[in-house]
């Protein structure tokens, strides 16, 4: 039984400290709106998972997808970031990227983009975005 007991302790302690580690090194207000592109990096790189939306100041949907945004943000802060780029100043990174519209949410895990899911989304339907990702990262 000794060595049961050991390996189930060793076991817990893996599983508790996979739970407790910290996601995030630095941290934004749900919805902050990056200024540059070392603000950019900055968010990206200083959280395991960071969700840029990507807006357009005169986009509707935008709008509408706003406060879901960062309602939902506040709800997973500790585990993620979750940060504005608007797509006129952050027009190279979109490019890149693939965007095409707004709102496009991108998702980042360890500084790369893992999933993008472009155009509005409901509460609901982005809470099921965070999570997946967030179970994918090991963050939640």
């Amino acid at each position: 039984m000794d060595e049961i007991d050991r390996l189930l302790w060793k076991k817990a302690v893996e599983i508790t400290s996979r739970k407790t580690q910290k996601c995030c090194l630095v941290s934004y207000t749900p919805g902050h709106v990056l200024s540059d592109v070392s603000q950019f990096k900055n968010a990206v790189m200083g959280c395991r998972v960071t969700f840029v939306m990507f807006f357009g100041k005169t986009c509707p949907y935008c709008q509408m997808f706003d406060p879901i945004f960062r309602y939902i943000g506040e709800k997973y802060r500790e585990y993620a970031n979750f940060v504005k780029a608007d797509i006129e100043e952050f027009y190279n990174i979109a490019i890149r990227l693939g965007i095409m519209a707004t709102p496009t949410t991108v998702a980042f895990l360890n500084g790369q983009p893992i999933e993008v899911a472009p155009g509005f989304m409901t509460a609901p339907q982005f809470k099921t975005f965070v999570e997946t990702v967030l179970s994918h990262a090991g963050c939640k």
